[in-house]
């Protein structure tokens, strides 16, 4: 008996099941405010603020303090609509679904899935400023991602089983090569096991491969001259003793003059400021805290040129230049410099996330990526919890007029995905296109941690 014709929202079911099933690290990561998105029309540029609880300090004895209630805000805006386009025949639609996925479905969601990981992964990996290991070498120690998980929990991370390590293929060869006498890469018997998984529960974490952890450039650290902070009233956010603020502009001295110094991704620290537990705001470690150079304006239209190939905004810095395209800060020919941070160093009050062993001032010195002393490209593995990122994934409209438009929704994993065909009488075919619509925002980037290979 002949089958029976496929129907769009069918098809669009099957996809959201095999986009879901091929996701790493966007399965990884918080997407419980996508919901917030699920508005008629939603559009690139969409953007919501998602509520980040307030922080308090407490005091002692019997007399009354009381403290304002600040709730702080991670913006979330829908950067990027990615789309794969095919063209479907009858002959296609009349295979059995088994068949269709294998020949026409998984390909086609598979580039969606690649895509949403990677821009992910991205958008992570430049907004997370922990970072440990040596660049240009390849993760061998037990010791890395034992410190990694200790870092989350200093950073104030929940006790709960969303801790997660992703690392590309090689770091992970070479990571389960050196512990492979501790290592047990069988997840439970009987245990439903997710693409790339290797082992549950090891370490404390989940271990993931995915071949979408880019190697990325880093900057040298050392021969672009002896940088330190310049004027400090010329920066934005920097050493706040109160308030709260996500990033912050630093304005710089002391590079080599018209020299390429830093890039997006990049990480940098300031002599004697220490990394704090946001609760207890004790110090912890011996380590500099360290912070990651973010573009000046932000990620108000994509992923960026490092990974994705897309230009990040233009912007006109007061010293020094940025290039839109490959996301790199050059000073000016005085050796002067503004670059934006995050997160932005804060001394004191509720969102203390530093401790500064002398004051900041204009002789502060600045280290670029640990002083390595040539520019590398290095593998970024991650170690994270799920709430240090959050992940969007919007409703897109339905257009009228059109051969076959359907949306398919999971809504307790917040994934949408839609799929529109529409006959073309120039060419007697149904071209169809799979679309999804997204963005990333960090909630808590402190709860990251970069490991270099």
């Amino acid at each position: 008996m002949a089958n029976s014709l496929l129907d769009i929202s069918y098809i669009t079911n099957e996809a959201l099941i095999v986009l879901e099933n091929d996701l790493v690290i966007a399965n990884k990561v918080n997407r419980q405010y996508s919901d917030e998105f699920a508005v008629s029309g939603a559009k690139i540029g969409y953007t919501v603020n998602v509520r980040r609880p307030p922080r308090y300090k407490g005091t002692f004895g019997p007399g009354l303090n009381v403290e304002d209630t600040v709730e702080t805000f991670s913006p979330v805006t829908l950067t990027s609509q990615f789309h794969v386009d095919v063209q479907f025949t009858t002959a296609d639609l009349a295979l059995a679904m088994d068949m269709f996925k294998k020949r026409v479905l998984k390909p086609m969601i598979a580039a969606v899935a690649n895509r949403l990981d990677s821009d992910t992964y991205q958008y992570m990996y430049q907004n997370t400023g922990n970072s440990i290991g040596t660049p240009g070498v390849s993760p061998a120690s037990y010791l890395l991602f034992a410190q990694a998980k200790s870092i989350l929990r200093n950073e104030a991370a929940p006790f709960d089983d969303d801790y997660y390590c992703v690392m590309d293929p090689l770091s992970m060869a070479v990571a389960t090569d050196s512990i492979k006498g501790l290592f047990n890469p069988q997840a439970q018997i009987g245990e439903a096991v997710s693409r790339g998984k290797i082992a549950s529960r090891f370490a404390g974490l989940d271990w993931y491969e995915d071949q979408n952890i880019a190697s990325v450039p880093l900057s040298a650290g050392t021969g672009l001259g002896s940088p330190v902070l310049g004027t400090l009233t010329n920066s934005t956010n920097l050493g706040l003793t109160t308030g709260w603020a996500n990033t912050a502009t630093i304005y710089t001295t002391g590079w080599t003059n018209s020299t390429a110094v830093v890039q997006v991704g990049d990480v940098i620290q300031l002599a004697g400021v220490y990394p704090v537990n946001p609760q207890s705001r004790n110090q912890y470690g011996r380590t500099l805290k360290q912070f990651v150079v973010i573009p000046p304006n932000g990620y108000a239209t994509s992923y960026g040129a490092a990974v994705s190939g897309v230009a990040y905004n233009a912007s006109t810095l007061s010293a020094g230049t940025f290039n839109a395209a490959t996301g790199v800060y050059t000073s000016n020919g005085s050796g002067q410099l503004y670059i934006s941070i995050a997160e932005a160093p804060i001394t004191g009050g509720q969102f203390q996330n530093c401790v500064a062993s002398t004051a900041l001032s204009t002789s502060t010195a600045i280290t670029v990526n640990g002083a390595i002393s040539a520019a590398v490209n290095s593998p970024q593995s991650l170690v994270f919890h799920r709430n240090a990122l959050a992940l969007a994934i919007a409703d897109l409209p339905l257009p009228r007029g059109v051969e076959m438009a359907a949306r398919s929704v999971d809504p307790d994993e917040n994934l949408s995905i839609r799929m529109v065909s529409q006959y073309t009488i120039n060419n007697d075919a149904i071209p169809t296109r799979c679309d999804i619509l997204y963005g990333a925002t960090s909630l808590y980037r402190q709860l990251g941690v970069r490991i270099a290979g």
